[in-house]
């Protein structure tokens, strides 16, 4: 009983200064303020989306065609786009706010 106590205490010496949008913050992760609730929003901010899809480019007879859903093209050409297409693990991570280790894999690129 006496621990509870003291960590009773001590907490309420820590959280003594703080706002509660900075607790907020810690505890969700999230940036936490009033200004979400005055736009409509819920008090923290929505978690980051991922980045809309690259679009897949291909050579053509008049120069490059891009499309934003490769999937619905007849038939898949090759690529004239270099480098990776989506996040690499640690842009993941950061995108989550997550340690590495604990996120899925966000596609073949492995740094």
């Amino acid at each position: 009983m006496m621990i509870k106590s003291r960590i009773a205490v001590c907490l309420a010496l820590l959280v003594a200064g703080c706002s509660p949008d900075t607790v907020a913050r810690h505890l969700t992760g999230r940036e936490c303020n009033a200004g979400y609730i005055q736009e409509g929003e819920d008090w923290c901010a929505p978690p980051e989306r991922p980045p809309v899809p690259q679009p897949y480019c291909t050579q053509s007879w008049n120069g490059v065609d891009c499309w934003s859903r490769p999937d619905q093209m007849p038939n898949v050409a090759r690529s004239v786009a270099e480098g990776p297409t989506g996040l690499t693990q640690d842009q993941n991570a950061n995108r989550l706010n997550m340690p590495v280790k604990q996120i899925p894999p966000t596609n073949a690129y492995i740094p």
